[in-house]
């Protein structure tokens, strides 16, 4: 009896340190997310004219830009690999869709859900360097 009566006290202690642990992890999450991700805040001051937004009159507004990404935080894709038709077929469905480019008889196909993740494709099509992005 005296065993489960320890585990009890023990358990008990353990609850008790998370507890105060998530406590702690709320009350500090965002001085905790913004030394991790290395977010920059700046602060603008905009005018607003009256009738805009509803305003009735001129007044002042400040807001805070936070930067969540920094330079070259999403990377691009600088040597895509293409692949044939029935790769292609068997890697997409149907309906997805593909920002096409066609230079000089070249033809390339780039898909939207890569490119969402990418933003930006440095490529030759036809012996023209291009930037494709979405």
């Amino acid at each position: 009896m005296w065993l489960f009566g320890a585990l009890a006290g023990k358990s008990g202690y353990i609850i008790a340190f998370l507890l105060i642990a998530l406590v702690l992890a709320v009350f500090l999450l965002p001085q905790i997310r913004q030394s991790v991700l290395k977010l920059r805040s700046q602060q603008v001051t905009i005018a607003r004219t009256p009738g805009q937004g509803g305003f009735s009159g001129d007044s002042l507004v400040s807001l805070d830009i936070i930067t969540i990404l920094g330079k070259d935080g999403i990377p691009s894709i600088d040597n895509p690999r293409f692949v044939g038709p029935g790769e292609a077929d068997q890697q997409m469905q149907s309906f997805e869709r593909v920002l096409g480019v066609s230079i000089n008889g070249d033809h390339r196909a780039y898909p939207l859900n890569m490119l969402s993740r990418h933003e930006i494709v440095n490529d030759t099509v036809g012996g023209v360097p291009v930037a494709v992005t979405w």
